[in-house]
């Protein structure tokens, strides 16, 4: 029997309380879902609260990267005969209604012959309470606007971030899925700037804006104010920095933006953030790696901070 919207949430060592409260907000939302587990410690309670909600669960027995993990979860909605992907991350709490708002406005832009790569919620994120960007490329250039409340909103993005989106099965059966090489950093964005080399057009409402919590803080280094992450995904953002950017589909503008950030980021974190030998190490393998191309989980050793 076939389904309308199916979720996809992956976990990795969750927030039990946390967890449960966007599953209890995801219920009546969808058709169907599964929670695929990457591995976590405590994946025995992640299986309960899926079973309480009535939800499908794979458990991994190991961390194979969100974007393979997503793909499990999105080939089980193919296979469930699903028409829309909703991608959640493990602490995406969703307002009444959003899925099938989501739906209206997929399928409005349908109706006007627009091919739809995504449509999402415009986000907040929870360490600022600023909402987030929307990024278009324009020649050589990228144009960053801030996302704006009030009157209905509707702006067209080169990405939209996973947690929250809805995705035509239709447009990744012609895309093709998440990159599993790329492994965390970069995921959705790869992906968006790939449907759209393709035709494909993404698009982001303010009708139910989310929060959405991005690394573990921001920070101000050398001129920019930069999301940080643990040490081992500095690795994974110069190295998919430069993966991406090596890609023959993507835009000028992006490739300069990933060519520009290498340095940022490797200067930046190397001179000013906390474990810092820890950092300069990670993003040096990351960078010859990148150079190399040199993809999937990092399996180098992990030095001391």
């Amino acid at each position: 029997m076939s389904c309308d919207i199916w979720a996809v949430i992956v976990t990795y060592n969750p927030d039990i309380p946390l967890l449960e409260t966007g599953l209890t907000a995801l219920a009546g939302q969808v058709d169907g879902a599964v929670i695929i587990d990457n591995g976590s410690e405590n994946a025995d309670a992640v299986r309960a609260l899926a079973s309480q909600h009535g939800l499908s669960f794979i458990a991994l027995q190991k961390n194979i990267g969100l974007a393979a993990a997503q793909n499990v979860g999105i080939r089980r909605g193919m296979e469930a005969e699903a028409h829309y992907i909703l991608l959640l991350d493990q602490d995406t709490i969703l307002a009444d209604g959003t899925a099938r708002n989501l739906v209206t406005l997929c399928r409005g832009l349908e109706e006007r012959g627009i091919r739809v790569g995504a449509v999402g919620n415009f986000f907040r994120d929870s360490h600022d309470d600023c909402l987030g960007s929307v990024w278009r490329s324009h020649g050589l250039r990228l144009r960053q606007t801030r996302a704006r409340t009030g009157k209905s909103v509707v702006a067209e993005a080169d990405f939209i971030i996973a947690s929250g989106s809805l995705i035509p099965v239709s447009t990744l059966r012609h895309t093709g899925l998440m990159d599993a090489g790329l492994f965390i950093d970069l995921v959705d964005v790869e992906w968006g700037l790939r449907a759209k080399s393709q035709g494909f057009r993404h698009f982001l409402h303010n009708r139910n804006i989310m929060t959405h919590t991005i690394g573990s803080g921001r920070q101000k280094i050398l001129w920019k104010n930069i999301t940080v992450h643990s040490p081992i995904r500095d690795y994974y953002v110069i190295r998919n920095s430069i993966l991406v950017a090596r890609r023959c589909y993507i835009d000028v503008a992006w490739r300069i933006y990933f060519i520009r950030r290498v340095p940022v980021f490797l200067l930046g974190f190397s001179l000013f953030a906390d474990q810092r030998r820890r950092r300069s190490y990670l993003m040096l393998c990351g960078l010859f790696d990148g150079l190399l191309g040199r993809d999937g989980q990092y399996s180098g050793r992990l030095p001391g901070s």
